[in-house]
């Protein structure tokens, strides 16, 4: 289950999710690095790797080149 909290001017996790109801157990996990804030997701991660992406000299290919040899793989 991923629960999406807001954190109060008091630093308390207000939760809103349906189906938990007064008296419910929610155990969170923490890790040495800190609480984990998913809601902005891996984007930092994804854009060092697209970073290093361009650093690659691959042949860059206009989507019609590469629909024409898509075509002659399928033969």
């Amino acid at each position: 289950m991923r629960l999406s909290v807001e954190v109060t001017e008091q630093g308390a996790l207000r939760v809103k999710y349906p189906t938990l109801k007064p008296g419910d157990i929610v155990i969170l996990e923490t890790s040495e690095a800190g609480v984990h804030n998913t809601e902005k997701g891996h984007w930092p991660a994804i854009e060092k790797a697209f970073e290093e992406f361009d650093k690659l000299d691959f042949p860059r290919l206009t989507h019609e080149e590469i629909i024409h040899d898509l075509h002659e793989l399928r033969g």
